[in-house]
């Protein structure tokens, strides 16, 4: 959150305690201001005239929204929360009742304000969206507000006050992306808790710097779980005999294949050592079946020895996706797991394994999935809406969801 950012929000929530007799800090930005006459908070903004020898003077108090999180929301709002704007009449307080008050939409994605005007010294406003759920690949324009006060006097005068010289009541980023949410009806709606900044860039997939989820933090565990399954999976071998072991036959089983896997059978991650021989077909000129002793009748291989590393992160292809993002990428549904930050695509055709061919990845990967989140929620995929099988060449990610 930036200073200015944080200033604002502090400085309207004050302002809302000021109401009630406390003094608030200066206004972000701004020099020190002084306190109304009374002892008051100085106002957000003033008209005055003179009518003998007093002077009237129209006040804008405050401008809070009220909604979840309204404690830090300062006056970024989404359509459903209240907007409060607080004034009065000093030196007049019998035409408080006659302040009138505007809420005037900027820019044609802005829906009118309900009501669009209210008279008295309190006014609640309710947003609302004209922009289109038409899917995009950029962010969608904030929702913004000129907040005006007006006092029509006796003799055709009329006291004004707009708030502010430019747009005051604007959406900020995360409201923008929980907007998109209410303009699509999705079932899930975020609350400001549950937007973020991403701990990694590969979780944000979106149109925003911030993201969505269900489950605070959930999309870096479903990636760690993932990462340590699949690992898992490329070091399964099982040391039938253990190395050094003498006296064997030479076709005595010394390193087996971990258990099948889907539709492509037991995959090997083991080079025979010494004389050891492979039984079984060759990838990329990789041994994928059993290790045999060989003609000198001992062990000499160590199950697994590939060792290989792999960062799942560095072939996720998409994670995190706002709804207009998600439309976009051509999804059928507005509720897919994307958009509810609790979803990964896993793209493994980049990948150099010894021994394992693209489809065979595409498989792993697609095991590890059904271990961690149960095989309804782990499977492969071209595109957003083609299902297909694990070994298919036409098979571009394995989508794992919780």
């Amino acid at each position: 959150m930036s200073k200015t950012r944080a200033g604002w929000r502090a400085w309207s929530a004050c302002l809302a305690i000021a109401l009630a007799g406390c003094t608030c800090s200066k206004r972000p930005g701004a020099e020190q201001e002084g306190t109304g006459g009374s002892g008051g908070p100085a106002p957000l903004g003033q008209d005055s005239t003179r009518r003998g020898d007093e002077e009237i003077s129209l006040e804008v108090l405050a401008v809070a929204v009220d909604g979840e999180g309204a404690e830090t929301s300062g006056t970024s709002f989404v359509t459903g929360e209240s907007i409060t704007a607080r004034g009065r009449v000093r030196n007049a307080e019998d035409l408080d009742a006659r302040i009138h008050w505007s809420l005037q939409p900027v820019g044609p994605h802005t829906g009118p304000a309900d009501p669009a005007s209210k008279e008295g010294p309190e006014a609640v406003f309710r947003a609302s969206s004209r922009v289109g759920t038409r899917g995009n690949r950029e962010p969608n324009p904030p929702l913004e507000y000129e907040l005006v006060a007006s006092l029509p006097l006796e003799g055709g005068e009329t006291l004004e006050v707009r708030l502010p010289p430019t747009t005051f009541l604007r959406q900020e980023e995360d409201d923008v992306l929980r907007q998109e949410y209410l303009d699509y009806g999705t079932r899930f709606q975020p609350g400001r808790a549950l937007i973020s900044i991403p701990g990694r860039p590969v979780f944000n997939t979106g149109n925003y710097s911030v993201i969505a989820e269900t489950e605070a933090g959930g999309l870096s565990r479903l990636l760690a779980q993932m990462e340590e399954r699949f690992q898992a999976l490329l070091q399964n071998d099982v040391q039938e005999k253990p190395v050094g072991t003498r006296g064997l036959t030479p076709k005595t089983v010394v390193v087996s294949p971990g258990a099948p896997i889907l539709t492509v059978g037991a995959l090997g991650d083991t080079d025979p050592q010494g004389d050891d021989v492979c039984s079984g077909l060759h990838v990329g000129g990789r041994c994928t079946g059993s290790i045999l002793a060989g003609p000198n009748g001992i062990a000499d291989t160590r199950a697994n020895n590939r060792e290989p590393k792999v960062k799942l992160e560095d072939f996720v292809s998409s994670a995190f996706r706002n709804p207009q993002r998600n439309r976009a990428a051509g999804s059928a549904t507005i509720n897919s797991r994307h958009t509810a930050g609790s979803a990964l695509d896993i793209d493994p055709r980049r990948m150099v394994i010894p021994g394992k061919t693209p489809q065979q990845l595409m498989c792993l990967v697609e095991a590890a999935g059904d271990a961690v989140v149960g095989e309804r929620a782990s499977f492969t995929e071209r595109g957003a809406t083609l299902f297909l099988a694990c070994d298919s060449p036409a098979a571009d990610h394995v989508h794992v969801q919780r």
